[in-house]
C-alpha cells in the first residue's frame, strides 16, 4: 500500500480501492478520500465502500501517516453514494468522529435503504411511466438489492447541513458548499487558505458526472447542476481534488467543457423528442452515450441513460421547449415549436 500523497502541509489524499471483482471493468478503481489537519484533530472527506477490503486499505494508509481512526474528528460525506458514505458507520464505531452530510442527501439515504418491498407499486409505476421494459426494471432491482449492502449500516449523522454554505472543521478555512446535481444534497468543500476545491463527484477531470431526475419527484436536477457548476467556477481555485480519477488544475476550463457537454446533450434529447409524444426510454435510445450504443447497453446502463434523459427533459420542459402528457399511465414528451434553449 503506497503512502498517501501530500498536496500541502497537512492535506493528504488517500486511495480507497473499489472491492475487487464486484464492479465492471469501466468502473473507477478507487475513491479518492482526503485528510485535512485541523486545530484539534483531522477532518476526513469521504470514506469508500462498506466492504472489509476498503476498510483495511483505509486503515493501512492512515497507519502510514502514523494515524488511526481515533485521530479523525470529523468525517464529511460529499454525497450519499456508497463509494463515498459506505464506511461511515465502521469509522464512527471505532473512532467516533462527527459525521457530516447535507440533510437532503440524508433523506435520500433513508429512502434507498428502505426494503424494496416497502416501496409498494411505486417502483413499477415509476418505471412504467418512463417506458422501461420489465427486464430492465428487474436488473435495476437486482443492482439495488446488491448495492444496499455497500451503504453504511445504521448511519446516524451527527451534523446535518441545511443551507448552501456552511463552515466545517475548526480552523475557519473550510466551507461546505451545496453543489446539487449529481445528487440533490451533494456538497463540495472549499479550502480558501490553500485555494483547493474538494469537488467530490461534482467536477471530475474526464468523466461527466451522472445527473438524474429525482426518483419520485419533478425537481430540475440538471438546472441545479448547471447553476452549481457556474457557482464553483467563480471560486479562486488553484487545484481541484476530486473523488475519482486524479487532481487537476484549470477549474473554469473544465466547467466550460461540462456546460458545453450538456448543451450538446440537450440538443440531442430535443431532436429525439420530435412532435409526437414519446417516452423517455425511446428518447434515450436515440441519444449518443459515451458508454456505448443503446443496443449494446445492459439493463442498468439503460436505466442510468433513461434517468439522465429525464433530467434533460425536465430542464427542457422548464424552458418551455417540451410538453409532458400522460397517456395510458406513461409520461410522454413532445416538442413545443418556436423556442430555442440556452444554458
Amino acid at each position: 500500500m503506497k503512502r498517501p500523497i501530500e498536496f500541502a502541509s497537512g492535506v493528504y489524499m488517500l486511495e480507497v480501492p473499489f472491492p475487487e471483482g464486484l464492479f465492471p471493468p469501466d468502473s473507477p478503481p478507487c475513491t479518492l478520500c482526503y485528510l485535512i489537519k485541523q486545530s484539534s484533530g483531522w477532518l476526513m472527506i469521504d470514506s469508500g465502500f462498506n466492504h472489509s477490503s476498503c476498510f483495511d486499505a483505509l486503515c493501512e494508509q492512515l497507519a502510514a501517516l502514523g494515524l488511526t481512526l481515533r485521530d479523525i474528528r470529523w468525517l464529511v460525506i460529499t454525497h450519499f453514494h456508497p463509494d463515498h458514505s459506505g464506511l461511515a458507520s465502521r469509522i464512527k464505531a471505532v473512532g467516533n468522529p462527527h459525521v457530516i452530510m447535507h440533510r437532503t442527501d440524508w433523506d435520500v439515504v433513508q429512502l434507498i435503504t428502505t426494503p424494496l418491498e416497502n416501496w409498494g407499486t411505486g417502483l413499477e409505476d415509476w418505471a412504467g411511466a418512463l417506458g422501461m421494459m420489465s427486464n430492465e426494471l428487474e436488473q435495476f432491482r437486482h443492482v439495488a438489492v446488491f448495492g444496499r449492502g455497500l451503504f453504511p449500516v445504521t448511519l446516524a449523522p451527527d451534523i446535518l447541513l441545511e443551507g448552501e454554505d456552511s463552515a466545517i472543521g475548526d480552523t475557519g478555512t473550510l466551507r461546505a458548499l451545496l453543489t446539487p446535481g449529481h445528487t440533490p444534497g451533494h456538497i463540495s468543500i472549499y479550502d480558501k487558505r490553500n485555494r483547493f476545491l474538494f469537488s467530490g463527484d461534482h467536477v471530475l477531470l474526464g468523466i461527466s458526472s451522472h445527473v438524474t431526475a429525482d426518483l419520485f419527484g419533478d425537481d430540475d436536477m440538471l438546472g441545479n447542476y448547471l447553476d452549481s457548476l457556474r457557482q464553483v467556477r467563480l471560486l479562486n481555485v488553484d487545484l481541484v481534488l476530486p473523488a475519482h480519477e486524479k487532481p487537476f488544475t484549470g477549474l473554469s476550463r473544465r466547467v466550460d467543457e461540462l456546460l458545453l457537454h450538456h448543451e450538446v446533450r440537450l440538443d440531442q434529447v430535443l431532436s429525439a423528442v420530435g412532435s409526437r409524444p414519446t417516452s423517455p426510454r425511446d428518447i434515450a435510445s436515440q441519444v449518443q452515450w459515451t458508454t456505448g450504443v443503446w443496443d449494446g447497453l445492459d439493463g442498468m446502463h439503460r436505466i442510468l441513460a433513461i434517468q439522465e434523459t429525464l433530467a434533460h427533459l425536465h430542464l427542457l420542459k422548464n424552458q418551455g421547449q417540451v410538453d409532458m402528457v400522460q397517456q395510458d399511465g406513461k409520461s410522454l414528451y413532445k416538442q413545443v415549436s418556436g423556442f430555442s434553449h440556452s444554458l
